[in-house]
């Protein structure tokens, strides 16, 4: 498999009426490729965020191989739009989040979903969520948008007071650092 042939096949599928879906099926349809998938996006480090990890960028459709260190949780965030994500190596916990005015942070758990390799998590933009690399193993993982989330208005939520504020890379690792040294994700 060739970049440019997953490209094209995840664009078809961010066509259809609902796209998320879409996207996903086109991903199931890769989970005995997992190989081959990591083979394809090889000359890709994974690392350095994501403006470092995109492979492919349009104003509707964004997608990036991302690298999560062993040890490794974010702080709260949210994609401002829809989210189809394929584990390729490691595993890792997503904990997932709705909007809720009562609740702390103006955030409420929502549940939350353990990954392995070939594993499909969506979200939808409603949802905003924590991802945790567990074990010993850098987690890889296809993470497809329905929108450039470089250019999107995003929102992350400091991992000990959960206030909200404008996502911001500058911020973003620090904020990584203060959610990787907690017990868990908030809330």
């Amino acid at each position: 498999m060739k970049v440019h042939q997953l490209v094209d096949r995840v664009a078809d599928a961010a066509q259809a009426k609902d796209p998320m879906n879409a996207v996903k099926k086109v991903l199931e349809g890769l989970r005995t490729d997992l190989e081959e998938v990591e083979q394809a996006l090889a000359f890709i480090s994974g690392v350095g965020g994501n403006a470092r990890q995109v492979f492919f960028r349009s104003p509707t459709l964004f997608m990036l191989k991302a690298r999560f260190p062993a040890g490794r949780r974010t702080p709260p965030h949210n994609h401002g739009t829809w989210a189809t994500i394929m584990l390729l190596t490691g595993r890792e916990k997503n904990t997932l989040y709705l909007r809720d005015r009562k609740a702390k942070g103006g955030l409420r758990r929502a549940g939350e979903k353990t990954l392995g390799p070939g594993d499909i998590l969506t979200m939808r933009a409603d949802t905003m969520h924590v991802v945790e690399c567990l074990g010993d193993e850098d987690t890889t993982g296809l993470h497809v948008y329905g929108g450039d989330i470089l250019e999107l208005e995003r929102s992350m939520w400091h991992p000990r007071t959960l206030r909200e504020q404008p996502l911001d890379f500058a911020k973003y690792d620090s904020l990584a650092r203060i959610a990787s040294k907690q017990a868990g994700a908030p809330l």
